[in-house]
């Protein structure tokens, strides 16, 4: 019973549901697709109609963005152009920096370039986000909104900087004319805090740069150009800033503000050659007060060295230097420069200056001159006039008067001093002439300053005067710059010639010596080179006065550094000390011994595997070749290629090119960089 009441429960519910619809036929079923897809096609119309309507409606704004477009892209080449013109103006300077007339113009260009670019980036700021989803232009715009904020932070950080310049500019006439204003510290810390804005708005510039994707790069060509020689040139720019910054830091320590600072002068005699450019004959002391210089005068070396002698005390020849034993067992001052690396030898002749008693307990740093640099600057200033000698010193008799004077008159011993404080008896001349030349300078420096500073600018390069700085942010500043003496470990070729005379003779002033270089390059880039160094000691009546002890033999202690890994495949002419490494370099040294009126060579060969290394575009070959400080050779330098190699481009610092080789023919006053592009078709 209970079984009958729930079925017809259940019957009564069914009865109220929908009857189920019977199955559509064929025909029914395709014609309800196609009700289906004109309803679709409906919809599709009405969206393109909207969306048609929607762009006739914006089509002049749209216009109009790309006239705007059009017109910012011209505004951009001349700030570009402004740009340039700065970059122009900066290196004339460069090349005179006492022309301030330059920074004032390019301090122009720049601040023109920064209102042109700030403008730039104020009309891309209007221009709506949507733009960026424009065919072709908005990649273009896209870039632009990081490129040109990037320029404008660069013209700012230019007009800063050409400010900072012309106040150090103007700060150092003040070396040439006394009643100008001298750098205060004020000074350096505005100079500072100007570096410091400028390397920040540098970096702010990089930043915008790298978010600067690479498709959205398609840029006219000037723009592309300028783009790509800037980031080339950013590391280097902003590694420059860094250096400067870290430089700035030690300044007042280094110009005297806070205590006065000295500097140790080595005047060095290159005619008896030392690795570091000669045996210091004479030293001085150098203090500026202030940013002036306080106080500079020279004396015997003998009146420190020999003092120290004969009271009995010797300084032992460290073992790296035990080579010059062969002239004297014992160190001293006079001769701590036998490192051709400048600040190796520096730091030894303050070690040695203390050690024997010299009165100043520290010093910033270290200043060499060779009689080159006094030479030339006689050039500057016109002849010398010695009263008390009634000498008259130029440029051409400069070293023979002097010799004449310390070796030829015997005056009085070196050891003794003058009894007016004039040095050493033997050396009086030398220092009196000192004082001469010195007032000179001072009294022509007004009208003489922008060659004075070419000179010592050139002469940097020429090592005709070295500097080396205790403090480690200074000296690195040198060292970037390649002006620090220092004894290079380059990548790629290189190779050095260091001469030490070690018979104590003026053997050096007479010697004419000729450098003869043979450079193959094979398939793989090994270089084998074939050197071969002739000195050649002609007689003459100058050379036969040259009456110094031991005058007709000469005696040479050379050595070779070239890059680490190289192997010595053969030698002669010298009397071989064995290889050894020193500075990053693999040395090769030996004894070289010439006779009054003869020639004499010494030949070298080695190999240096992989000095030529392979690119996506080929072959390069990159090559220094160093120059000792106080020495000048006659240099013949010839580079062969492999067979299968084609030169590509022009070759780096050769002067003359033919097929597979290049060579050069010339005085070696400076360091050579050269390279060579090549490809190499097997």
């Amino acid at each position: 019973m209970l079984r009958d009441t729930i079925y017809q429960e259940r019957r009564s519910q069914t009865e109220h549901w929908p009857a189920p619809r019977p199955p559509l036929r064929p025909q029914q079923r395709r014609h309800q697709k196609g009700r289906l897809r004109v309803r679709l096609l409906i919809a599709a119309a009405l969206c393109c109609g909207l969306i048609m309507s929607c762009g006739l409606a914006s089509l002049p704004l749209y216009s109009q963005y790309i006239q705007q477009y059009h017109q910012d892209m011209a505004q951009a080449q001349q700030g570009l152009h402004q740009l340039e013109a700065a970059k122009t103006a900066l290196k004339a300077f460069a090349g005179n920096p006492l022309e301030t007339q330059q920074v004032a113009q390019a301090k122009q260009d720049f601040a023109q370039a920064y209102i042109t670019f700030t403008q730039l980036n104020q009309d891309l700021q209007r221009f709506p986000a949507i733009v960026q989803l424009a065919p072709h232009y908005g990649a273009l715009f896209s870039a632009a909104t990081h490129i040109v904020p990037a320029a404008a932070a660069l013209a700012q950080a230019g007009v800063i900087g050409c400010d900072a310049f012309q106040l150090f500019s103007s700060r150092a006439l003040a070396f040439a004319n006394p009643k100008a204003p001298v750098l205060t510290l004020a000074d350096l810390n505005n100079i500072t805090r100007d570096f410091s804005q400028v390397a920040q708005l540098v970096n702010t510039a990089a930043d915008q740069l790298k978010q600067a994707q690479p498709d959205e790069r398609g840029l006219t060509p000037s723009l592309q150009q300028e783009l790509a020689s800037f980031q080339q040139s950013l590391p280097a720019l902003q590694q420059t800033l860094q250096s400067a910054g870290s430089l700035l830091t030690v300044a007042p320590a280094l110009l005297g503000f806070g205590q006065p600072a000295h500097y140790l002068i080595e005047v060095m005699d290159s005619t008896e050659l030392r690795p570091a450019g000669g045996f210091i004959g004479n030293y001085g002391i150098l203090t500026l007060a202030n940013g002036r210089e306080s106080s500079l005068s020279i004396t015997d070396v003998d009146l420190l060295d020999r003092p120290f002698e004969f009271a009995g005390h010797r300084i032992s020849l460290p073992q790296v230097y035990s080579w010059f034993k062969v002239l004297i067992p014992t160190w001293s001052f006079r001769d701590s420069n036998l490192d051709a690396n400048f600040a190796t030898s520096a730091s030894n002749g303050e070690q040695l200056y203390r050690q024997e008693g010299g009165s100043v307990s520290s010093f910033q740093g270290v200043i060499a001159l060779t009689p080159f640099l006094i030479q030339n600057m006689l050039k500057i200033t016109g002849p010398i006039y010695v009263p008390e000698y009634n000498e008259t010193i130029t440029a051409d008799n400069l070293i023979d008067r002097i010799h004449y004077h310390q070796l030829d008159l015997e005056e009085g011993p070196d050891y003794t001093p003058d009894p007016n404080g004039h040095s050493s008896l033997r050396k009086r001349f030398t220092e009196l002439l000192f004082e001469h030349f010195s007032a000179r300078v001072q009294q022509d420096m007004s009208k003489d300053l922008p060659q004075f500073v070419h000179l010592l600018t050139e002469s940097l390069a020429t090592k005709d005067i070295q500097v080396y700085f205790n403090a480690p942010a200074a000296e690195s500043f040198l060292e970037r710059y390649h002006a620090a003496g220092a004894i290079e470990a380059p990548a790629g070729d290189s190779f050095l010639v260091v001469d030490a005379n070690v018979n104590a003779n003026k053997a050096n002033y007479f010697i004419a010596p000729t450098m003869r270089d043979q450079v193959t390059l094979d398939a793989a880039g090994n270089a084998t080179h074939h050197l071969t160094l002739t000195y050649s000691w002609p007689a003459s009546p100058a050379s036969f006065q040259n009456d110094y002890g031991r005058k007709y033999t000469y005696i040479d202690y050379v050595r070779v550094y070239v890059p680490p890994g190289s192997k010595l495949l053969s030698q002669s002419g010298w009397n071989p000390q064995g290889t050894g490494s020193a500075f990053g370099r693999e040395v090769l040294s030996g004894y070289f011994t010439l006779q009054y009126g003869d020639t004499g060579s010494i030949s070298l060969s080695w190999v240096v595997p992989g000095a030529a290394t392979k690119g996506a575009s080929g072959w390069h070959y990159q090559s220094l070749v160093q120059r000792q400080a106080g020495f000048t050779w006659q240099i013949d330098l010839q580079v062969t290629l492999p067979s299968c190699a084609a030169v590509v481009g022009k070759p780096v610092g050769f002067s003359t090119q033919r097929a597979q080789q290049a060579a050069l023919n010339q005085m070696l006053t400076t360091d050579l960089n050269l390279g060579i592009n090549y490809t190499c078709a097997h």
